[in-house]
């Protein structure tokens, strides 16, 4: 939205600041976080459009995902940015990329596009860009400022909802996170209105969610010893991040017990890249255990699903995998339509042998 010079000076004073900073300090979730960062930013500065990307890895290259924006209500639909965007497609988002330093380029006489590097704990992560009039040397020091308040909370967050064995997300964040993705793919099935530039391509495909299980991993702590159990449990968590995408969320849930969340794609690649993990660990060497296999368990998400649903369904699909000679994947669906299950027992706690 646009506000008038008069009300971004009213905001622009210690008070005022103070306040923009103690609201986006509040959030507690990455998303929100943003956005409250380009709400406060809008309210500070003259903007036409701000617009705040993470970056994440693609099959092209490094891509700018749309978190957040604000801009005015005017109907020019040039004012929507891309949900997408290739870092090697645009010069200045490249340019800021690599060099972690801001790009300034004039549109006309009397407005700017800015882009801002996000800095995280392992360089840029992210992109602020900005459509607004010339900024007066205190504005840029404003934004700056505020970036390096963001990228500070960020950091924090990223500390409290990993786990501090493998660097995953932990049990914590698990229910938010499944929240979000349920609630995401409501959104998308009932709004038709949506533009269609605006829908990321594959967007119309599930998520899935996997429970992973270590076949006989407390034999490996009797044998072996907890230590050496650790370092399995960190190699496979390095297989995880190794293997996995970066749009999967992949979490420590406890134990030997992990979770894996596949962003959205179709059922046969979802069978593929979770069996390629499966083989992968099993032709793995562990220092002094040897090898090691793994069994796993995995469901469509649904969006009338509750988390307790899910991990019930998957659940029962890795007991099976257990009970049926381990090492191997079970997808809970087609258990259910060769017979093999019912479809209808789970427990609200998560019980994994």
């Amino acid at each position: 939205m646009l506000h008038s010079p008069n009300y971004a000076s009213k905001t622009n004073t210690p008070t005022g600041v103070l306040q923009s900073v103690a609201a986006m300090t509040g959030q507690r979730d990455r998303d929100l976080l943003a956005r409250s960062l380009v709400s406060t930013l809008t309210e500070l500065m003259h903007c036409k459009r701000i617009t705040m990307y993470r970056i994440l890895p693609g099959d092209q290259g490094e891509e700018a995902i749309l978190m957040a924006e604000d801009f005015d209500h005017s109907d020019n639909a040039s004012l929507y940015p891309e949900v997408s965007i290739a870092i090697s497609s645009r010069a200045d988002f490249n340019s800021v990329f690599k060099s972690a330093k801001e790009s300034v380029q004039p549109i006309n006489n009397t407005t700017q596009l800015s882009v801002y590097p996000v800095i995280g704990q392992h360089g840029v992560v992210g992109l602020l860009e900005m459509i607004s009039d010339a900024h007066s040397d205190m504005e840029k020091h404003l934004i700056l400022a505020f970036l390096k308040v963001f990228s500070n909370y960020l950091t924090l967050l990223d500390e409290s909802e990993t786990d501090t064995l493998t660097g995953l997300l932990n049990r914590r964040t698990f229910d938010n996170n499944i929240e979000k993705i349920i609630a995401e793919h409501a959104v998308a099935d009932d709004d038709t209105s949506q533009r269609p530039a605006r829908r990321m391509e594959g967007s119309e495909l599930p998520h899935w969610l996997a429970i992973i299980d270590i076949d006989h991993f407390k034999r490996i702590n009797d044998e072996f010893g907890h230590l050496y159990g650790d370092e399995v449990l960190l190699l496979l968590s390095r297989n995880m991040k190794r293997i996995f995408r970066t749009r999967d969320k992949l979490f420590r849930f406890g134990g030997e017990e992990f979770i894996v969340v596949l962003d959205r794609t179709g059922e046969e690649n979802a069978k593929a890249v979770l069996d390629r993990f499966r083989a992968a660990i099993e032709e793995y060497h562990f220092p002094q255990v040897g090898n090691v296999t793994i069994s796993i368990g995995f469901v469509r998400l649904d969006k009338a699903d509750v988390s307790s649903a899910i991990i019930g369904r998957a659940d029962q699909a890795l007991y099976y995998a257990k009970q049926n000679g381990r090492n191997r994947i079970c997808f809970y669906e087609d258990l259910v339509d060769a017979g093999k299950l019912s479809g209808a027992r789970y427990s609200d706690d998560l019980q994994l042998f």
